[in-house]
This record gives structure tokens, sequence and C-alpha cells, in this order.
């Protein structure tokens, strides 16, 4: 069995209305969190203690791995960009743009 954990954190980073310069970008965006873990477990292979089959798959292909893994665990709402909008009186508003929450990832790689 193998696991891994990937713990990525992003600092506040500037931003600003598209029409301005960069030196007045002087609003921050909300800090980047996310946590991914995964679980993987061979099959059959050069490397497997106790294959779990054997016969003509295990023989057409050298491995075969699966592997289940959640991205984004604790479901944190990212933001990875800003949609800047027009109001009724001129005003420039900003609406977020989330990144995707919890995701599950189950696959199978095989080896020939």
């Amino acid at each position: 069995y193998k696991v891994n954990l990937n713990l990525v954190f992003g600092s506040r980073l500037p931003y600003g209305p598209p029409d301005n310069a960069r030196l007045k970008d002087t609003l921050r965006m909300p800090s980047y969190r996310r946590v991914d873990i995964g679980f993987s477990r061979i099959l059959w292979g050069a490397t497997a203690q106790k294959p779990l089959l054997r016969g003509s798959m295990a023989r057409t292909f050298r491995s075969a791995w699966l592997n289940l893994e959640v991205f984004n665990l604790l479901q944190v709402n990212n933001t990875v960009s800003y949609t800047w909008l027009y109001d009724t009186q001129g005003y420039q508003q900003n609406v977020p743009n989330y990144l995707s929450g919890r995701v599950l990832n189950l696959r199978l790689v095989m080896e020939w």
C-alpha cells in the first residue's frame, strides 16, 4: 500500500480592477488552502507480495495499481480569480470565481 498526502498554502495575492495600473492593486484575495490525500494498492506486478489476480490478465500486463484519491479534502472554497461587472451606477464590482469542491478520483493503472 501507498499513501500520498499533499498540503498546499498560498498567501493572499494582490489584485485590482483590470483597467488600473498594477501599482494600484490594493485588494487582496483570500489565502489558498488545500489538502489532497490518495491511497494506492498494487494488484499484481513485480513488487506485489500476494497478487490479487492470476491468469491471462496478469500475463498480459506487467503490473496493475488501484488508486483512490480525494482532492480538496477539507472542501475549502478557494478563489481562483474575479469577474468584474459594472453596476447600474457605473461602479465596478468584483465577483469571485471558485475552484471545485471535494472531488473523488478512482483509477486503475495498468502497465504492459
